[in-house]
């Protein structure tokens, strides 16, 4: 458990590419089900009620991964799709669990703090790294560059922040 820890941690720092894990339909259930925990903790730590934050998290999920499936079949590269989601939810797990520090730090009465701006300043850090971390992921799983895979990963993230959003708006 700890080598798959310390693989996403190297993927993350752009030490490793999503081909060198192996295309295991358990690793990847896994990964989801850490990916799942870790989103709905994260929501919950923002305020979102646990029925709102499950919501937001699985379709988040369900968006990523059909996307990802959808455009490797698109480039005809469909064999890539276990690892490729297995990197990046993975690695997005490892981000969100890393954002629970700056979510905690802003939580209700920060008003105009000191703290709000710390915690400002490290959420900018960790979107900054979690678009660098898909680029690289990316990158391998499509052969482009790595700046075409950082325009994919942002426009993806606000894709998913419309629909997202616009899905679980007043629900739950």
């Amino acid at each position: 458990m700890l080598a798959i820890i310390h693989f996403f941690i190297d993927l993350a720092l752009l030490r490793r590419k999503p081909q060198d894990l192996p295309a295991s339909p358990a690793l990847f259930g896994l990964v989801l089900i850490a990916g799942l925990a870790g989103g709905v903790l994260l929501a919950a730590t923002a305020g979102a009620t646990l029925p709102l934050a499950l919501a937001q998290t699985v379709l988040d999920m369900l968006l990523m991964l059909a996307v990802l499936q959808m455009a490797l079949k698109w480039v005809k590269k469909p064999s890539r799709f276990m690892q490729t989601a297995t990197a990046l939810v993975g690695t997005d797990t490892l981000v969100g669990f890393a954002a629970l520090l700056p979510v905690s730090l802003a939580g209700p009465g920060t008003g105009d703090s000191p703290q709000l701006v710390v915690a400002g300043l490290l959420f900018i850090v960790l979107v900054a790294w979690s678009v660098l971390i898909a680029a690289h992921i990316l990158r391998h799983a499509f052969d482009i560059k790595l700046m075409q895979g950082a325009v994919i990963a942002v426009a993806f993230d606000i894709l998913s922040f419309v629909i997202v959003g616009g899905v679980t708006q007043g629900a739950v």
